[in-house]
């Protein structure tokens, strides 16, 4: 626990709402709720083989934690069945880089360091254990310099964290870990024996399904059709589907598609993180309840009801612990809440002083619809013409209500989205009815 935390106020070992995505170990399996059959599908869809699983959904709903918790399911199963079969997760989900070298020897420098890490497991389930000692040595070659404090695995000499590094990037491809890794694949890993599941998250950050293909497609035969490896594919606003080009309409599959939790999840993944993280009787800022009202608010985006919660538990912490007062009861917590929502929906609309009445009317219009629009269907919101949507769009980012993102099929063009104030501000819209 942190010095300067405040969750032991609360009765809280650590922060229950915590925005980070949950980890392939026990306590994200407990703490991941809701996504039962989601995590069954990705489960068959990995360990069935062929093309690789791929999953997309809004931002915030999850994705990332279902897929790190699957599979850590996956490997504990394995474990405990026996039966020569292993999958096992790398423990970093990967972004796609600028420099596709860069990102091939950051594969290969993930995937040895996995197998060092896991040399014992592949024993416990049957398999040939990876020669770590062969792999150690090449990263601790004196041609191999990569940061961090050496660590001695399994006595082996091995170092999950330090080696050396060639100065270019071509000089790691061709410096012999790759073969080497690809050598204990195959060894390790007999067709039918499982594999190593490889994660390319936040697929959106490559801006356009245009790049997204190129790259995916340049990719494939680099590292999509090494057998042991099983890659999933991660992204936001429909860039996984649309990247499917014919050619790698072979190599992945369908997405499947993760909607926001339910609100009867949203409850009960706070009621896990509560009691998880708890120091015997805990009172916590934001009860699980009272998380529902504010998932709503903010549309069901979990991981911006997260981030609004720690936020309303800093400003709890300053007004009444950090003044010597009592922590305030439960139904009292949830009215704090309430009111600090309100205010800041309040202020956000008091400071949109540049938005027009009818600028306003486009707002509400936009939030009903589902808080997306692209940049070329102004006359369906009423516009005469584009000046007058993009004025109004101005108008509403420079307000913080709305943000421009770039269109994932066309980079010349923009999609334009509801921000989490902006949902509050239309939530809290008519007070009369809350």
């Amino acid at each position: 626990m942190s010095l300067f935390g405040i969750w032991e106020r609360f009765g809280l070992q650590e922060n229950p709402y915590s925005q980070a995505t949950l980890e392939a170990d026990e306590v994200g399996n407990r703490l991941l709720v809701g996504r039962d059959r989601e995590v069954g599908v990705l489960q068959s869809a990995i360990g069935s083989g062929g093309s690789h699983p791929t999953v997309e959904g809004p931002i915030g709903a999850g994705k990332s934690s279902l897929i790190a918790v699957a599979a850590y399911r996956m490997t504990q199963a394995c474990i405990s069945k026996a039966r020569r079969e292993l999958y096992l997760p790398v423990p970093k989900f990967f972004q796609i880089q600028a420099d596709l070298d860069d990102f091939e020897s950051h594969v290969y420098f993930s995937l040895a360091q996995t197998l060092i890490r896991n040399v014992r497991v592949f024993s416990a389930v049957g398999l040939d254990e990876p020669n770590v000692g062969a792999i150690g040595r090449w990263l601790n070659s004196p041609d191999y310099t990569h940061g961090g404090a050496s660590v001695t695995v399994f006595g082996t000499g091995a170092s999950a964290d330090r080696g050396t590094e060639p100065n270019e990037t071509q000089g790691f491809l061709r410096s012999g870990l790759p073969e080497l890794v690809r050598q204990e694949l195959d060894r390790c890993v007999p067709k039918g024996a499982g594999g190593i599941i490889c994660v390319v998250d936040n697929l959106e950050l490559l801006q356009s399904t245009g790049k997204a293909r190129d790259t995916l497609d340049e990719l494939r035969d680099r590292l999509f059709n090494i057998p042991q490896l099983r890659w999933v594919l991660c992204g936001s606003r429909g860039i996984v589907s649309r990247a499917r080009s014919e050619r790698l309409s072979g190599v992945f599959q369908a997405p499947l598609v993760v909607e926001p939790l339910a609100d009867s999840a949203a409850i009960e993944a706070i009621e896990r993180r509560i009691a998880e993280y708890a120091l015997g009787t805990a009172e916590a800022p934001v009860t699980p309840l009272t998380f529902e009202y504010l998932y709503n608010a903010l549309r069901r985006n979990l991981r911006d009801a997260l981030s609004t919660a720690q936020e309303f538990a800093l400003w709890l912490y300053t007004e009444t612990i950090q003044q010597e007062l009592a922590i305030p009861t439960e139904a009292d917590r949830k009215a704090l809440l309430e009111g600090w929502l309100a205010k800041r929906a309040a202020a956000a609309r008091r400071d949109a002083t540049g938005v027009q009445p009818r600028q306003w009317e486009f707002f509400v219009d936009l939030c009903q619809a589902g808080g997306r629009i692209g940049s070329s269907v102004f006359g369906d919101y009423g516009f005469a013409n584009q000046q007058q949507f993009t004025s109004a769009v101005t108008a509403l980012v420079q307000a913080n209500l709305m943000v421009r993102e770039t269109d994932p099929d066309d980079g010349t063009k923009t999609i334009n989205a509801v921000t989490a104030l902006g949902w509050l501000v239309f939530f809290f819209r008519d007070d009369s009815k809350h």
